[in-house]
């Protein structure tokens, strides 16, 4: 009889492509500019294409918005959220909602739409949980970035709020280019260290094809450089806060180890203090954007 380890060693050898040369071989599609992502709805091509036109117009833009009810209703919720919209004063037109949150949340919106879109409708059932989490922590740590960067003024609050939306891009697009191949690689024992190693990178790749501003792309791919105790790159700062900030937002007991253990705070001058105050005073805010970037 053989041993339990050769078992193993026969299962895993049957396995056909092992994580490593996946993200290899993904990476060079990336490079090559080839983005593909399944069911990621054509309106949100669109959207991409329109806004990288210098020329495009509020009125063009909303008319592409408008080829699709679903779309247009979430870049109105957005723009009329307790975030954006603080004196109360809605506004119930495409082409104000484009002016009030300005082209990369309107883009921000629409790849928000996309990949919410790609979980529901996603053949493979199997991946469902997985994309309805990362889209559930993406929009979580998005909306506590948005408040971070107003309040520590060391990033826009609408890049805070982008990057933190688009964080996982690179973590999701591993998973759905794996499809059935996600259990056989998690039973290998690297697929989690796989996906945490390479979704920065991938993700910054993602970024760039799309044609999202250089600091952006970089902050996403800066997001596990926890310990760096130097530097400019302030936006991934606030996105490191934010995301390690997630879990306290549901438990406060947590914020002063977090705080103190991880570089960027220092950085953005926040204090376990500050953090608490920040977490009280912004929660409604943050579960109003939270709503509006998750339905």
């Amino acid at each position: 009889m053989s041993p339990p380890e050769s078992a193993d060693a026969a299962r895993l050898a049957t396995i056909p492509v092992i994580p490593f040369d996946l993200t290899r071989k993904l990476e060079a599609e990336l490079a090559s500019g080839e983005v593909r992502l399944p069911s990621f709805p054509d309106v949100a091509q669109r959207v991409q294409q329109v806004l990288a036109d210098d020329r495009a117009t509020p009125a063009l833009i909303a008319r592409v918005l408008g080829a699709d009810a679903a779309l247009a209703a979430r870049v109105l919720r957005i723009a009329n959220s307790a975030v954006f919209s603080p004196a109360g004063r809605p506004v119930a037109d495409l082409p104000n909602a484009i002016a009030r949150l300005g082209c990369e949340l309107v883009r921000c919106a629409a790849l928000s739409f996309a990949l919410r879109q790609m979980q529901i409708v996603d053949a493979e059932s199997e991946l469902r949980p997985q994309l309805q989490e990362l889209w559930r922590k993406s929009a979580l740590v998005a909306s506590v970035g948005y408040v971070i960067a107003r309040e520590t003024r060391a990033a826009r609050p609408d890049e805070g709020l982008i990057v933190g939306l688009l964080h996982n891009i690179g973590r999701l697009y591993l998973v759905v280019r794996a499809g059935a191949l996600n259990a056989e690689y998690a039973a290998s024992g690297l697929w989690d260290q796989v996906l945490h190693d390479w979704h920065p990178r991938i993700g910054r790749a993602i970024l760039e094809h799309w044609r999202f501003p250089p600091h952006i792309a970089l902050a996403v791919a800066d997001q596990n450089a926890w310990e760096r105790e130097r530097g400019g790159n302030a936006l991934a700062d606030v996105l490191i806060a934010a995301t390690s900030l997630v879990p306290c937002v549901f438990d406060r007991e947590l914020l002063d180890d977090t705080v103190t253990s991880v570089a960027p705070f220092r950085r953005l001058g926040l204090a376990t203090a500050d953090c608490n105050r920040l977490l009280a005073a912004a929660a409604p805010q943050i579960y109003g954007l939270l709503d509006a970037l998750s339905t």
